[in-house]
């Protein structure tokens, strides 16, 4: 049955990782080797992306869908934490089946979840539709936030947490992101330290207490169902980090890569359960500055990269 899904091409990924090609190569074995103790009455399954850091698997029953997850580059320790913090408190996301953070089973990390059907919110068109549910997700958001965090960053696959504090895991957070690198030769050395001293460096960022985070809030990472209405079905593919700072999920939803409608209708819903205070406001917009830069770096428009060192500094002077 699972034979189909060894393949060597149709990867997602444009600079496929050598543990990305070997997984897909073999992975029908691998989807049997985890699937078939399980005894669920499986009738087909489909690749649903193949990533250096994530493939999916839609695992077809009778009347529903599993969704196999694996990290061939990295581990899934985040994604078991969020899935079991949103289950205990009732919140939209899939709900976890088993997972294997040991890689005793197969040479990699992977969970099983519930597969949450409907439309991205980004494939949506219409602005009203994508004005109700940004204000769902930012209900949904501000109950998540209330939910306290062990930790900082992530846990890892033994259970410990992977910072100390919530300016380390915003360090580590950067680290993977190859930003110091490309920070300097795209910002200059002035530049960098001025955007240091007003985001990683400044006491705003101080957090006595880590909450809950999903980690990357953007539409494609949003699933809905349209009827007459559109209703949130689930916050899926959490990313590091998933606890610290809540306003290090708003400033991502708000980020200048969102739309206009996505990022007022997500502040519309999160104010809903009490306006922001002048210190979260503070805090939003230094972490909104720093996921703009590294969003910049990611998309690596010469144009935009070009006007950046002015961008960044008339937005630090907005700061100060």
């Amino acid at each position: 049955m699972w034979a189909h899904l060894n393949r060597e091409l149709d990867l997602d990924d444009p600079a496929p990782s050598d543990a990305l090609r070997r997984i897909v190569a073999r992975l029908g074995d691998y989807v049997a080797a985890i699937v078939e103790p399980l005894k669920v009455r499986s009738t087909g399954a489909t690749l649903v992306c193949a990533t250096n850091r994530r493939i999916e698997v839609r695992i077809t029953m009778a009347t529903s869908h599993l969704l196999l997850v694996i990290a061939p580059d990295a581990d899934l320790a985040h994604e078991v934490f969020f899935l079991r913090m949103l289950a205990a408190h009732d919140l939209p996301a899939p709900r976890l089946i088993t997972s294997d953070l040991s890689c005793t089973t197969v040479p990699f990390t992977y969970v099983i979840e519930t597969y949450t059907g409907g439309l991205t919110l980004d494939s949506l068109d219409q602005a009203a539709l994508v004005r109700v549910a940004g204000r769902q997700v930012g209900r949904t958001l501000r109950r998540v936030h209330r939910i306290e965090a062990p930790g900082y960053g992530a846990p890892t696959p033994t259970g410990r947490w992977s910072a100390r504090t919530w300016r380390d895991a915003l360090v580590r957070w950067l680290e993977q992101r190859n930003f110091d690198a490309q920070a300097e030769t795209v910002l200059g050395s002035d530049v960098v330290a001025a955007l240091r001293a007003a985001t990683l460096d400044h006491p705003v960022f101080a957090c006595a207490q880590p909450r809950v985070l999903h980690g990357a809030i953007e539409p494609s990472r949003v699933i809905v169902t349209v009827g007459e209405s559109v209703q949130l079905a689930g916050l899926v593919r959490p990313e590091a980090p998933v606890g610290g700072d809540p306003c290090f999920d708003l400033a991502y939803a708000l980020s200048s890569c969102q739309s206009s409608v996505f990022r007022q209708s997500v502040l519309d819903g999160y104010e809903m359960g009490g306006a922001l205070t002048a210190d979260h406001h503070a805090r939003v917009d230094r972490l909104r500055l720093l996921i703009d830069v590294v969003h910049a770096f990611e998309m690596a428009d010469a144009v935009v990269l070009a006007g950046l060192p002015v961008a960044v500094m008339t937005r630090l002077e907005a700061l100060r």
